[in-house]
């Protein structure tokens, strides 16, 4: 080794360790909540035209995550497992393969300017908001080769157990794109919130490069000349699984708005899609710690696993898992204590605030098991193994959600409530099915 490798996740106090890499994780996933509301506030002034293209952008926009996942999940992976071993010039060649995929797949991206109109038919815009959508969509495909790299530089900081380097570069990435917005929104409308997009990602990409020297990243020599066609078989073994998985939530979703929009007469309906929409907001705030903790399980038993500490991982991870299940526990009592409050303050129709507070009730029974499979997936990952996680959540989603919403809903009559049930159970099986998948799993060393 050139020179030494301090890994508090390998060799420190394992609360302390967890806690140094999920509260960082934590706040950057409020940071780029504040960003997403920030950015809405700005597009607001612009009208609902604008609001709507935005919104029909977003239709499209999932595929840039799970373009970010392909090349995130793997990587933070093999490089966590291998920072724990100590393997240097392993840990490398994930860093260079990791940046080509990067620069690939960002590339890749590109093709679906050509696609766009297809895109506008399929959601049936108008051509006022279509020509919006345009203009906000060039920027992100602009910025998608920039997006894919700096995700790919963030997964290499997590995989080493630097949380904090990617916190700062998002703190000062959103910071710079709501200076931007306020500046560029007036005088170039849509056009200028694309625009402050694109700057921001500029932003977050060139300080991820500068605190390189600072931080031991800058052991691996980010490089992109070297191919190594197996460390690409290895990332893509974990990565599209964990894209795939996100696909299909994704698809799956947009099923189950479509089975709640015609759910009832027109009014049972509205209020139906409002409330879900309503509800998944207000639920967001108990995702972030799922997916921070997520995050954490996945570096801290990544490290101990390339490490040959195979019980360490296995009780960082339980330990990850119970915090998460507390935090999202202690969240959930809020949500069903005021339940009538927060429906009160998203909606004035008095079906759609029924609605709203039997979602949060429902939902509320169910977050705990939802910080388990969200941990606990993280943990998996952490041992290299995408696909146990990714087959139980679209099983749960498809073979569970959206069959028992459509019969409660369309064959036996029931209303929205029912579909509430439907998901709550659906989570409740897959936050089990994920624990039981992590509890059996024999922790043996493999070669990477």
């Amino acid at each position: 080794m050139d020179e030494k490798i301090e890994a508090l996740a390998v060799r420190g106090d394992l609360k302390q360790a967890l806690l140094v890499m999920a509260f960082p994780a934590l706040i950057t996933q409020v940071t780029l909540t504040i960003g997403q509301l920030g950015e809405t506030f700005f597009v607001k002034r612009l009208g609902d035209e604008a609001i709507a293209a935005v919104g029909a952008v977003m239709q499209v926009g999932w595929i840039f995550i799970v373009v970010s996942m392909m090349i995130s999940a793997g990587a933070t992976t093999l490089v966590a497992q291998r920072w724990g071993a100590g393997d240097l010039l392993g840990a490398r060649k994930v860093v260079t393969a990791t940046l080509q995929q990067g620069l690939f797949f960002g590339c890749i991206l590109w093709v679906l300017w050509f696609f766009k109109d297809i895109f506008w038919d399929w959601l049936d815009i108008s051509d006022d908001v279509r020509s919006l959508a345009t203009i906000y969509l060039a920027a992100l495909i602009i910025a998608s080769p920039i997006f894919s790299i700096e995700f790919g530089i963030i997964s290499l900081y997590r995989g080493i157990g630097d949380m904090v380097t990617p916190m700062q570069s998002m703190l000062a990435g959103i910071l710079s794109q709501l200076l931007l917005c306020a500046l560029l929104v007036s005088p170039l409308g849509i056009f200028g919130i694309g625009l402050a997009f694109t700057l921001s990602r500029f932003v977050i990409l060139i300080w991820l490069l500068i605190r390189i020297k600072k931080s031991q990243l800058r052991m691996l020599s980010l490089q992109f000349i070297e191919w190594n066609p197996e460390e690409h078989r290895r990332l893509l073994a974990i990565g599209i699984p964990s894209g795939m998985q996100f696909f299909m939530w994704s698809l799956a979703s947009t099923i189950y708005f479509g089975i709640l929009s015609h759910i009832g007469n027109e009014k049972e309906s509205t209020a139906s899609i409002a409330a879900l929409t309503a509800g998944l907001r207000i639920e967001a705030l108990a995702f972030m710690p799922g997916i921070a903790f997520g995050i954490a399980a996945q570096t801290l038993v990544g490290q101990n696993f390339g490490a040959g500490k195979f019980e360490r991982a296995r009780k960082g991870a339980w330990q990850a898992t119970s915090w998460c299940c507390v935090v999202m526990g202690l969240m959930a009592l809020f949500f069903f204590v005021a339940a009538d409050w927060l429906a009160s303050k998203f909606s004035n129709e008095e079906l759609t605030r029924y609605y709203i507070a039997s979602y949060l009730r429902i939902n509320a029974i169910s977050e705990p098991f939802l910080g388990l499979g969200m941990t606990l997936s993280g943990a998996l990952r952490g041992l290299g193994d995408a696909l146990t996680p990714a087959i139980i959540s679209i099983g749960a989603l498809w073979l569970i959600r959206l069959p028992s919403t459509y019969i409660l809903c369309h064959w036996l009559g029931y209303d929205a409530v029912s579909a509430w049930w439907a998901m709550s159970l659906s989570t409740i099986i897959s936050g089990v099915l994920t624990t039981l998948a992590f509890w059996k799993r024999k922790l043996v060393a493999t070669s990477n």
